[in-house]
């Protein structure tokens, strides 16, 4: 059974009517419209109970017929490429035409533009890639021209020529992936990442074209569902805490199969209903926590009570009284000492002597000395070693007059005066450091602390309040009055003690906390604190009585989309089409596979082909077949490597939908001489089936795909590229080199050339014989070449390192044959000479040079005839 019948059986037995009238759909056309897809999508969603406006159409059954004329039509043909603007350094409007129906061959040394041209049909058509951003064009980066990469690339589907304008980065047209391309790094890819698949037979592709739709279609859905979920997210019933109650375990449970009954049933709170929360939130006011808390809050009274005890002994009109006679004697102090130094040390060049800054300068320079500079010494050191000391603040040496100085000021220092100021702003200092903290009152739970208190007792709770306001602003006054920013005060808020009613209240939450963990109410309280949190979570859930029913209806409709995704599920869908490219195509692309290394003699190679399939596609991956290497590019030669992925790039072409054309660049790149005559072979045997382009900087090459497209009767059309120091892509009229030319191929060209030339025989004798003596030395180039060619077959040849021996069968050349061939040599080597001034020899007129081509013509026809015959007459030599 074919793909097309299996298709069409497992069809009918397995997919559901929506997937039937796609495949249907992808088998009349191969791009599905987006009205397509709408339809399709509509038809899963009237099988899964969306409402429509308008019913979708019926699906029609899949049928043979839907599938036999698909894939069908004229086959792409490239006919030129033409306009090129800013592409590398080709020529402005640089064109190429091609042999539509046949082999093309643009030959030309290195540089002279093939990969611009390449380059052009990499990002246009289909190529191996890795990374889509190396399909870069550039303009020629040493020139001065802008501008995007651009060309038209002519195509002919069957009804005229239809030109395609290409740029660089846009995206491609889909005509043109008909189109394969082969190149450098294609080559590499064809090796290493696989050869995948890209368009399957027709039969064999409907399933992942299903699934390409199928995966457009869920796209669609889970954009159409997106909000749906969004709102069921939103749409929650928030009650005040989570707790096991009868509201909240239907609201967890309300679901797409809820009933309207169910929402009103579990959705009811009725004035009795009110009645009873309020009569149970009586019942739980005397006593709002358990024994636990109770016992907490006691103890956080406890420190409060000790907090607000420091505070009445530290803050009260006594006490700040007190903070300002303490700073007010320290400073009378300081100022008494200050006094003393101004009569002291009134001589003394400096002023400020005895003042505070000056006594810290005094004490600093007695720490330095004591701890640095002189240890263990008393301060001032005058006298080191009987020598003078040195100044621990100037470092010079202490003389005598500055030894008394020093005297003078320790004296000072160490005095009554000063010694009593200094103790009196001690005094001052150690009472500001005692100034009680706000600890209890500042913490965090300050807040929630004093609100369970207001609960408790309303009356202590504002009395701790105002005691606290009255706290700050007392604390505040006491810091500026020993800080001495302010030295009066007036009126302070009362520092009323909450000490006597917090004592009060902490020994009746005691008694209290006591008498519920040793009495049996503890369970009757927790019945009542359940019965609450009932009434309290359906007073919430009936309050969103309507927001559950948007939400059940919602779960309604993503419950439909649920149903939808799973219809376009793609699991089966794929699991059958790798069953089905396993059955009909795994096999035809190992053999094509192995059947391609034939042509180019790589069968020793052990690197095969393994199925890799996904969603959308079906790839067949190289396989090194050896756990020591990974990469086949790691085992081969670049030269196997080459051909290897030639084997890969003719596998895909030929089991992929279509003939579309085929572009090749330098396909004997590193390949030896034997295995560039196969490739050559296999290019030429391809170009009989479809459309070939082939670039290729080698000349020897050139001659073998020629004539292996001669001996096939493939029309073969040649170009000759040359770059010159502007420009590359320019194309030479003349065709390629003649020294690349065969016999056939240069005698078109000879007589083309003489149709101008016939002109000057009755205009200029003297030009005619020049133009004529030139064309009669192409005549014998071409008869040395008729030597290689048809009397030795192409045994040996010039230039090539190899004698193939298998063609002597052809080889005879009979005498009356060779004696025309000498004649036909002598004449042209008779005219293409020098000749003496005499003129001994004529030149030939117009009809003798017709009549020597016929000659050369008629000679090659007939040595064609004897060389098959003498191969019939040579059985035994036959491959």
């Amino acid at each position: 059974m074919g793909a097309i019948e299996d298709i069409l059986l497992w069809s009918a037995t397995k997919l559901a009517p929506w997937r039937q009238d796609a495949l249907r759909r992808l088998a009349n056309s191969p791009v599905l419209t987006a009205n397509d897809h709408q339809e399709i999508l509509n038809l899963i969603k009237h099988k899964v109970g969306f409402t429509f406006t308008a019913a979708p159409p019926a699906p029609v059954a899949l049928n043979k017929t839907h599938l036999t004329g698909a894939g069908s039509g004229q086959p792409l043909q490239l006919k030129s490429i033409r306009k090129v603007t800013n592409v590398n350094r080709l020529v402005p409007s640089a064109n190429l035409t091609f042999e539509p129906a046949g082999l093309t061959v643009a030959y030309g040394k290195n540089g002279s533009g093939k990969s611009g041209f390449v380059r052009i049909f990499r990002t246009a058509c289909r190529t191996r890639i890795e990374n889509a951003a190396k399909l870069k064009v550039l303009a020629d980066v040493y020139g001065s021209s802008g501008g995007p990469q651009t060309a038209e690339i002519v195509i002919d589907l069957g009804a005229g020529d239809v030109p395609i304008t290409w740029t660089a980065g846009a995206v491609a047209q889909e005509d043109l992936l008909q189109v394969a391309v082969f190149d450098t790094s294609a080559a590499q890819l064809y090796v290493d990442s696989g050869n995948h698949i890209q368009f399957l037979p027709f039969g064999l592709a409907l399933p992942h074209k299903l699934n390409e739709l199928c995966l457009i279609l869920k796209e669609h859905l889970d954009a159409e569902r997106k909000p749906v979920t969004d709102q069921i997210n939103i749409l929650t019933v928030a009650f005040a805490q989570a707790r096991d109650t009868s509201a909240q375990a239907f609201n967890s449970t309300v679901g797409a199969k809820t009933t309207d009954e169910q929402i009103a049933k579990a959705t009811v709170f009725s004035a009795d209903d009110e009645k009873r929360l309020s009569e149970l939130s009586t019942l739980l006011a005397a006593s709002i926590a358990s024994a636990a808390d109770i016992t907490a809050l006691a103890a956080w009274i406890k420190t409060l009570i000790a907090e607000c005890e420091g505070f009445e002994g530290a803050l009260m009109d006594a006490k700040l009284n007190h903070y300002r006679s303490t700073h007010k004697s320290a400073l009378e102090a300081r100022k008494a000492a200050g006094f003393q130094a101004a009569e002291l040390f009134a001589s003394d060049p400096l002023p400020g002597i005895g003042g505070e800054t000056w006594r810290r300068l005094w004490l600093a320079a007695r720490e330095y000395s004591i701890s640095d500079a002189y240890p263990d010494a008393e301060y001032p050191v005058l006298v080191e070693a009987a020598q003078p000391a040195s100044c621990v603040l100037c470092q010079q040496p202490l003389l005598e007059e500055a030894s008394e100085r020093m005297t003078r000021f320790e004296t000072f220092v160490t005095g009554a005066l000063a010694a009593e100021a200094n103790s009196a702003e001690l005094v001052v200092e150690e009472t500001f450091t005692n100034l009680p903290q706000l600890t209890v009152m500042a913490a965090k739970d300050w807040a929630t602390r004093l609100d369970q208190l207001r609960k408790r007792n309303d009356h202590v709770a504002t009395t701790v309040a105002l005691f606290k306001s009255a706290v700050e602003q007392r604390r505040e006054v006491a810091v500026t009055i020993l800080t001495g920013k302010q030295e009066t005060f007036g009126s302070q808020s009362l520092l009323a003690s909450p000490v006597a009613s917090l004592t009060e209240l902490r020994a009746a939450l005691l008694k209290e906390a006591e008498a519920l963990a040793q009495s049996g109410e503890f369970e009757q309280r927790q019945k009542i604190v359940a019965e609450q949190n009932e009434l309290l979570d359906r007073k919430v859930l009936s309050a969103a009585k309507d927001r559950l029913i948007k939400r059940r209806n919602l779960l309604q409709d993503d419950g439909r989309f649920a149903a939808a995704l799973t219809e376009v599920n793609t699991k089966g869908i794929t699991q059958k089409a790798n069953e089905l490219i396993d059955l009909h195509l795994t096999k035809v692309v190992s053999d094509r596979f192995d059947e391609e290394r034939g042509y180019l003699d790589i069968t020793h190679l052990k690197i095969g082909l393994a199925r890799k399939s996904g969603q959308t596609k079906a790839s067949f991956q190289t396989s090194t077949g050896t756990a020591l290497a990974k990469l086949t590019s790691e085992i081969l030669s670049e030269g196997e490597q080459r051909a290897l992925a030639l084997a890969a790039f003719f596998t895909e072409v030929t089991v992929t939908e279509g003939s579309g054309p085929i572009v090749i660049d330098d396909p004997v790149s590193s390949l030896d001489r034997d295995r560039g005559l196969k490739v050559a072979a296999r290019i030429a045997e391809e170009a009989k089936s479809r459309q070939v382009i082939v670039f290729t900087h080698d000349l020897i090459f050139f001659n073998d795909l020629c004539r292996e497209a001669d001996d096939r009767g493939i029309k073969t059309a040649t170009i000759g590229l040359f770059s010159d120091g502007a420009n590359a892509g320019k194309v030479d009229p003349a065709g390629v080199a003649w020294r690349g030319l065969s016999v056939s191929k240069r005698l078109g060209p000879i007589k083309n050339d003489f149709s101008s030339v016939r002109k000057q025989h009755s205009v200029s004798p003297a030009d005619y014989e020049f133009a004529v003596k030139n064309l009669y030395g192409r005549l014998r180039d071409t008869y040395e070449r008729l030597v290689e060619e048809f009397i030795f077959c192409d045994v040996v040849r010039r230039g090539v390192d190899r004698i193939e021996t298998q063609k002597l069968r052809f080889v005879h050349l009979p005498d009356a044959l060779a004696i025309r061939f000498h004649e036909g040599m002598s004449r042209v080597n008779t005219y293409s000479h020098d000749n003496p001034a005499s003129a001994t020899v004529s030149v030939p007129t117009p009809d003798e040079f017709d009549t020597d081509i016929k000659f050369i013509e008629d000679l090659i026809e007939d040595l064609k005839a004897e060389s098959k015959a003498a191969e019939v007459k040579r059985p035994s030599m036959k491959k």
